[in-house]
């Protein structure tokens, strides 16, 4: 199972052993292989599927009719033409892929068959939130050696890890983010496979033995588990179902949109809870840096040299959310920047990027194409507002006569999202945060102009109430819709029973209930006094009550012997960059063809 044997000088001579031909099927055996990752079909009613087609029978007309009745004497006219149309076509495709979700059959996995190290990229957070995950990090089975990356030289973390027998190694640089970050960590480790983790993510001790077994496919580069959070108390978190902190705004992508990018090859790499191929790494230079969103970059140049994924949707590793309407605005941003300027401003865009198969470049488009959402939905917000207030029609035709299509079109669409999201959608809490997020996504519009390459991580430190721009802008945007519904609620108790003026208001106070609901409960949560239950215990303690909750209910002794082992891993603290007896030119593996 080894693999990466071959690693690439960075010292300009020649390479210290012949590379192997770029992509997978470098990696595959002369004769046939004996295991390939096989994804099954989740046991679902047989309508499910059926229902897509029932649903393009209603919205494809609409969309095209919907073209035709466009009043272009008003300047919200066109804009809310452009809005419906963006909106039918993320429905179509968000529904067409979730049709069926997809998972791997199981594969039992010999964790002794590669060497495993795992590497944590540090920034700015506390030693408070590092030192948990670096012991959970020393206690997955399997794992040779952990290293804890920085981008300065951080004494009181390097003291944490001398502590903790592990490896320290600061760049001295913050040039590529976390992209570069996790690139300079590639040079101390000559690792078969890299298990990357946030330095908030706390893995279980079986994380390998639940992911390794899929790498015996020589063309699978990465295996993805969800990004589960233990704070579940925090912003994104809400009751459902009967049960606090039962909805998350993250779990619709991990339940339903990553299962479903099973099914061609595109579930993406997200950053932490994750384990890669070295070989892979190499055979595109490196985690890709040229954007603030090196895991969606280096996942789509992984499938665009043909290597494949496999997403697993067991939790087994767990975080700190969000805990800050400030931190949620700021981390959204930066998704949305980097998504938009991948899209529009970089070569290797699925736009134009050679490699991918349709399958995975239309499911590249979508998510990328998601985070231009907020523009879409800041038109629907506004437009009942604007209608009320200006007494004008966006549409040429009797008013009553739109509003029943759209009012079928509105049901038909937000009751399929409800079918396909598998119990993941909430009527007011997904509506809700996804006009809180508009701000982020309009903001990140900057993305198509300019390239955003300076990398913030997020504070997970964050005190929850903390001031930020975003919440007055939301409160600005409630403010003027409900203007608009008591503008329109006026109007027809004085007389005016315009079809016009009642669906305005009626569309409006929709709107209106769900910026409500999600500023009423950022009211009630700021006043809290702890969202997460550990805050004052020491490290081994949390690491112990996170186990207890999330594992198999017995922690692992903190107690261990040290990690490194012989000449295998470089020591604590080393500034050694290889194991053993190699050189530089033998272990060091980034290219520097794209530095």
């Amino acid at each position: 199972m080894r693999a990466g044997a071959d690693r690439v000088s960075l010292d300009g001579g020649a390479p210290a052993a012949p590379l192997r031909p770029a992509g997978p099927m470098a990696g595959r055996p002369a004769g046939p292989t004996e295991y390939e990752v096989r994804f099954e079909r989740r046991t679902e009613p047989r309508y499910i599927p059926v229902l897509f087609y029932l649903y393009l029978a209603v919205v494809v007309p609409f969309a095209i009719w919907r073209t035709t009745i466009v009043n272009w004497h008003v300047w919200f006219g066109p804009l809310s033409l452009a809005a419906d149309l963006f909106a039918a076509m993320m429905f179509i495709i968000f529904l067409g892929f979730a049709r069926y979700l997809y998972g791997p059959a199981h594969r039992p996995a010999d964790i002794s068959g590669g060497i495993v190290d795992c590497l944590v990229p540090t920034h700015t957070e506390p030693v408070s939130v590092i030192e948990p995950t670096v012991i959970a990090a020393r206690r997955v089975r399997g794992i040779r050696n952990v290293l804890v990356l920085a981008n300065f030289e951080r004494p009181e973390v390097r003291a944490m890890a001398e502590r903790l027998g592990v490896s320290y190694q600061a760049r001295n640089s913050n040039e590529d983010g976390k992209a570069g970050n996790l690139n300079s960590g590639l040079i101390y480790t000559d690792a078969d496979f890299i298990l990357t983790l946030d330095a908030d993510h706390m893995a279980l001790p079986e994380f390998l033995e639940r992911t390794l077994g899929y790498f015996d496919d020589p063309t699978v580069a990465f295996v993805q588990t969800p990004q589960s959070f233990y704070n579940t108390g925090s912003l994104l978190y809400r009751r459902a179902h009967g049960k606090a902190g039962e909805w998350s705004e993250s779990n619709i992508f991990y339940r339903c949109v990553q299962p479903a990018k099973n099914g061609r090859n595109a579930s993406f790499y997200v950053g932490t809870s994750a384990v890669l191929r070295r070989a892979a790494l190499d055979d595109v230079g490196g985690f890709a840096t040229g954007t603030v969103t090196e895991d969606i970059h280096t996942s789509l140049r992984l499938h665009a040299k043909g290597w494949r994924s496999v997403f697993v949707s067991e939790p087994l590793a767990f975080g700190l959310e969000a805990q800050s309407l400030r931190e949620f605005y700021a981390q959204r941003r930066r998704w949305a920047v980097g998504s938009l300027t991948l899209l529009f401003r970089r070569a290797d865009s699925p736009l134009r990027v050679r490699g991918l198969t349709a399958g995975q470049r239309l499911s590249y488009l979508e998510s990328m194409m998601a985070h231009l959402g907020g523009v879409q939905r800041l038109i629907h917000f506004l437009l009942p507002a604007v209608v009320i207030f200006s007494l004008t029609s966006p549409v040429n035709i009797p008013i009553g006569l739109y509003g029943l299509a759209f009012v079928a079109y509105f049901v038909a669409s937000f009751g399929m999202v409800a079918i396909y999201s598998r119990g993941t959608y909430h009527f007011l809490h997904s509506d809700a945060y996804s006009l809180a997020n508009l701000v982020a996504q309009v903001s990140a519009l900057t993305g198509l102009l300019r390239t955003e390459r300076r990398f913030k991580s997020a504070r997970k430190d964050a005190h929850h109430a903390e001031r930020t721009v975003v919440k007055p802008i939301l409160w600005i945007l409630g403010l003027t819709s409900t203007a608009g519904v008591a503008d329109g609620g006026y109007q027809i108790a004085a007389g005016n029973h315009s079809w016009l003026v009642i669906m305005a208001t009626a569309w409006g106070a929709v709107n209106s209930v769900w910026m409500w609901w999600v500023l009423g409960y950022l009211e009630v949560y700021e006043r809290r006094r702890d969202t997460t239950g550990l805050d004052g215990l020491a490290a081994p303690d949390r690491y112990r009550l996170i186990m207890e909750r999330f594992g198999s209910g017995r922690a692992p002794a903190i107690a261990d012997p040290p990690l490194t082992t012989g000449s295998q891993s470089p020591t604590a603290g080393s500034q050694s960059p290889t194991a053993g007896s190699r050189s530089p030119a033998t272990t060091i593996a980034l290219s520097l063809e794209e530095k």
